[in-house]
C-alpha cells in the first residue's frame, strides 16, 4: 500500500507523486473503491486517477543501485528483432507493457538502430523514443538526483567508461 508522498512511476509516463487516497467524486466511476490521485511530478497539469489496487500501471521507482546498475548493462542489452514492420508497433507495446525500464532500454536502442540504419527516423520511432526517453530519465533523475536534462550525458559517460574497464 502507497502513501500521501510516496513516488511512483506511472505506466510509461514519468514520476509521480502520491497526492491523495480515497474514493473519488466522479459519476463515472465505483464510489466505493479507493483510488490513489497522482500528480505528475513535471507537469502540474497532469493528474492521474489509479485504482489502489491496481498493481500492474504503477509501481515504485528503481532504487539508485537499480539504476546504476541497468545503466552499466545497458550495452548488453539487445535490441528487438522485429520481423513484421506491419507488427513494428505491436512488438513495441508488447515489449513495454510491464513498465520495466529494461523494455523501455530495448525499444529505444531498436529505434536508435533503425534511425542510424536508415539515415531518418520513423514519426513511430519517435513517438516511442520520446516517450520512453521521458520515462527512463525522469525515473533515473529521482534514483540518481540528477537532473533530466543531464541525464542523456551521464548515461553516455558511465556507458562509455564501463566500456574502457
Amino acid at each position: 500500500m502507497l502513501s500521501r508522498g510516496d513516488a511512483v512511476v506511472y505506466k510509461c509516463r514519468g514520476l509521480y507523486k502520491v497526492e491523495d487516497i480515497g474514493t473519488l467524486d466522479f459519476s463515472f466511476v465505483d464510489s466505493s473503491k479507493q483510488y490513489y490521485t497522482l500528480q505528475s511530478v513535471e507537469d502540474a497539469g497532469d493528474k492521474a486517477y489509479v485504482p489502489a489496487e491496481d498493481g500492474t500501471n504503477i509501481r515504485r521507482p528503481v532504487s539508485r543501485a537499480e539504476a546504476l546498475e541497468l545503466i552499466r548493462r545497458m550495452p548488453d542489452i539487445e535490441a528487438l528483432q522485429v520481423k513484421n514492420e506491419k507488427l513494428r508497433e505491436q512488438e513495441y507495446k508488447n515489449c513495454i507493457a510491464d513498465y520495466c525500464p529494461e523494455n523501455w532500454v530495448k525499444v529505444l536502442k531498436t529505434t536508435y538502430r533503425r534511425t542510424k540504419t536508415r539515415g531518418s527516423m520513423t514519426s513511430l520511432d519517435r513517438k516511442y523514443q520520446m516517450l520512453l526517453e521521458h520515462a527512463l530519465y525522469s525515473e533515473f533523475s529521482f534514483a540518481l538526483g540528477i537532473p533530466v536534462g543531464e541525464m542523456e550525458s551521464f548515461i553516455a559517460e558511465h556507458v562509455k567508461s564501463e566500456k574502457m574497464h
